[in-house]
């Protein structure tokens, strides 16, 4: 009796310990533990009631989804943003935009203050597109070591006018 008791507590451990791995991210979990090196959280699905605003922005070419990860009258705490292929207008004037499958950059308010900031450390690059696996790196778009990709122009060298023929 005592071992069926204890083999039934072990597969209800072990089947919650599955299902709350597969959910993902908790609702409303607490944001510092990004800034302590964990995962980013997994975007929402399509449609998903966390969602609160969406939008296609045409100076960029970026999409742009907002979520309200946490619970209750919080602030928005995360945003992603994709590249686009194709955006057109439908038969009711709105944008459709076609996007890339996985965002290239992430952003998580990890001070709570309502904003995204770069410069906070509250923003994310996934070079690659390839969902969230561990290859996102921080990105603060001031900081001019992250500036371009590739060799960058030195300028022309100033000489005295005598030495110029």
């Amino acid at each position: 009796m005592i071992m069926a008791r204890l083999l039934l507590v072990l597969a209800a451990g072990i089947f919650l310990g599955v299902v709350t791995v597969s959910r993902g991210p908790v609702e409303g979990a607490p944001m510092h533990l990004i800034a302590q090196g964990a995962a980013l959280p997994a975007e929402p699905e399509e449609f998903d009631r966390r969602e609160v605003d969406a939008y296609y922005d045409w100076r960029n070419n970026l999409f742009f989804r907002v979520f309200k990860l946490a619970g209750g009258e919080a602030p928005p705490n995360f945003m992603t943003a994709r590249r686009t292929y194709k955006v057109s207008v439908n038969q009711y004037g709105y944008e459709v935009a076609v996007t890339f499958p996985h965002p290239l950059f992430y952003w998580v308010d990890l001070n709570g203050n309502g904003e995204f900031e770069p410069d906070q450390g509250e923003m994310w690059i996934d070079i690659e597109e390839d969902g969230i696996n561990g290859n996102e790196k921080p990105y603060d778009p001031m900081n001019l070591g992250d500036a371009p990709r590739g060799p960058v122009p030195v300028p022309p060298v100033p000489r005295a006018r005598s030495e110029q023929g």
